[in-house]
């Protein structure tokens, strides 16, 4: 399974680095998390095969930003490939002011789309209708802030550093900070600096230096193991990964569980709910063999999967 994290260069859209990535592995099938406007850079973590199917686990991950913004002039698109709409003169607004105004938007937000997204208006991308001059109904989300720290103030300019739940339009932030100054703002540059907590600039790589690579063996694949760290794992004899894959459940032997059903190691999440434990199975070789769920019954505990990776 292949998994790989693309810092993304300026210009490209998401699409595009998919696009190469396909040509460059010749795989069919490639998915990515979280979409980068093409004016933005960073991490894009992208999936390969059998990975894709990984996706949906990690969608609603936190993001952290490295945010430029303009204050004085607001656009269409709420960032710098907009046409400029307005145009204020800053005054006497000072660093502090900024500041101050930033950090109110910490914490729960509601917060408007721009018109200019793919956010869907009776199933139409609202960009779509926006590019036609087309008025586009006002349409809300909840997002949180957790963190907004303001590193620079240098007028008309900040950078803000910024955790976020998944979903924040960073460009709606900064029309909403130019609002709540009173002189307008729009996004000038967005860097992402991580996906959750495992895709980071840190074990990030370039295209460039993709487009370099020769052999995949000198490809930085990121290990789905790695990113599943989180769960409970049973090691499955070759008969227990045979029904797996099948789409059976297992058996599982209680000589590593406790008297109350539990195996105490510190990655074990128990769902309160269905009184059952996320678990994945690897085999002898540590390949990812499924992602599933033990649960007890009649005193028995049994492994069922959920995703199976075949």
């Amino acid at each position: 399974m292949r998994i790989i994290n693309i810092n993304k260069t300026q210009g490209w859209t998401s699409f595009d680095v998919v696009r190469f990535i396909k040509r460059k592995f010749n795989e069919k099938k490639v998915g990515h998390l979280g979409t980068l406007d093409p004016m933005a850079t960073g991490v894009l973590p992208v999936f390969l095969g059998q990975a894709t199917r990984l996706i949906p686990l990690f969608n609603d991950v936190d993001k952290t930003y490295r945010a430029v913004c303009k204050l004085g002039e607001s656009t269409d698109t709420f960032d710098a490939e907009g046409r400029v709409t307005e145009r204020h003169n800053l005054g006497n607004l000072n660093p502090e002011q900024v500041t101050k105004a930033v950090h109110t938007f910490l914490g729960p937000q509601k917060q408007q789309n721009p018109a200019f997204s793919a956010s869907k208006i009776n199933g139409i991308p609202a960009y779509k209708l926006a590019r036609q001059g087309l008025k586009v109904p006002a349409k809300t989300r909840s997002v949180i802030f957790h963190e907004l720290d303001v590193e620079a103030v240098d007028l008309p300019f900040v950078q803000i550093r910024i955790h976020c739940s998944k979903g924040t339009y960073i460009r709606a932030l900064a029309n909403d900070l130019g609002q709540k100054l009173k002189v307008g703002a729009h996004l000038t540059s967005l860097d992402r600096l991580a996906c959750g907590k495992w895709f980071k600039s840190e074990n990030s790589i370039s295209i460039e230096k993709l487009q370099e690579t020769v052999t995949e063996n000198n490809v930085p694949w990121i290990s789905p193991l790695e990113l599943l760290d989180h769960l409970n794992t049973i090691v499955g004899s070759a008969e227990m990964v045979v029904s797996i894959k099948q789409g059976r459940r297992v058996e599982v032997l209680q000589q590593n569980w406790t008297e109350s059903g539990v195996k105490m190691t510190e990655n074990c999440v128990i769902e309160s709910e269905t009184n059952s434990v996320k678990t994945k199975v690897v085999d002898s070789c540590q390949n990812l063999v499924a992602i599933g769920h033990i649960m007890w019954e009649n005193e028995a505990s049994y492994f069922h999967p959920i995703r199976v990776f075949v």
